[in-house]
């Protein structure tokens, strides 16, 4: 039986077996009723209904049994349709996100008000420092959520990891610069170039590092910054420079005097929503974990 016909038949029961102030009550007819019953006692080869000259007159021992069982499916059918309208606990506390502040540029602008507008009750810290900062500052249990770049450069039995957003890096530079000529770059290309690239306290430093050893080129990097719309304006204005950077933060930038190139071989851009593994998180790591990923269709 159904829900619906568990209540007809405990309505049977509860009306002394009186069928027709049954159906009256149910707003259904009578052989409507007698039906479902004879169905379900052929369909399950059991009879639940004690008969005399064949009228319904009680219920057999397996009828009370299921009776019974009947009553608590009802009950707790009540309450699981309760508990779905009603309206959810308010959840306080604080929480704080590292996010290295490109990403938080190009991928948050909407996320983060978002999140802040529709949980009043929590207080939030958004804390701006590069990738490569923020990994420490997770491990040191100074933030709830860190934002970093794959791979993270931390054990996976540490954190949970949860990748938000996936592209590339990219080569920015002048129109006039020799190599905008190229429809694609090479790592080669860049040897002997002159790079601005992000500071040490950001992960693409480290990705670059480690690309520019792995492919033995030697660029001559002349200046290191934490603020991208520097490398931007630099890499734009001087046609001796090129700057690095995630395909996505240059389209406000781009103009006929200022191109992006891609790379061969390219390094991925893999932006990971990261957080401590730990046996228990509070309701509000839980319901902050849940509305991030729910943004990014994770």
């Amino acid at each position: 039986m159904d829900i619906k016909h568990l209540r007809y038949f405990v309505a049977i029961v509860d009306n002394n077996f009186n069928l027709s102030r049954t159906s009256q009550n149910l707003y259904i007819s009578q052989p409507a009723l007698s039906m479902m019953i004879s169905e379900f006692e052929m369909r399950e080869s059991i009879q639940i209904f004690k008969r005399s000259k064949g009228k319904i007159v009680g219920l057999t021992y397996t009828g009370e049994n299921y009776y019974n069982d009947a009553k608590d499916v009802i009950k707790k059918y009540n309450e699981m349709n309760k508990n779905l309208h009603k309206p959810e606990k308010t959840i306080t506390g604080n929480i704080s996100i590292g996010i290295p502040p490109l990403i938080l540029s190009v991928l948050f602008p909407k996320v983060i008000p978002k999140l802040i507008l529709n949980n009043p009750t929590i207080n939030f810290s958004i804390v701006e420092q590069g990738a490569y900062s923020l990994r420490n500052e997770l491990l040191l249990k100074n933030i709830d959520f860190a934002v970093l770049l794959y791979p993270e450069g931390i054990p996976q039995n540490v954190i949970d990891s949860f990748e938000i957003y996936r592209s590339e890096l990219a080569i920015f530079l002048s129109s006039e610069h020799k190599l905008a000529k190229k429809s694609i770059i090479s790592w080669q290309d860049l040897h002997n170039e002159n790079v601005i690239t992000f500071d040490k306290t950001f992960m693409i430093y480290h990705q670059l590092k480690d690309a520019f050893e792995r492919h033995h080129i030697y660029p001559s990097i002349i200046f290191e910054s934490s603020s991208w719309d520097f490398l931007f304006h630099s890499a734009k204005s001087n046609k001796n420079l090129l700057t690095l950077l995630p395909l996505p933060t240059g389209e406000q930038y781009l103009t006929k005097d200022f191109v992006c190139r891609k790379i061969k071989d390219p390094i991925p851009w893999r932006v990971t929503l990261c957080r401590l593994k730990k046996n228990n998180y509070s309701s509000v790591e839980n319901h902050i974990c849940d509305a991030l990923l729910e943004e990014f269709k994770v």
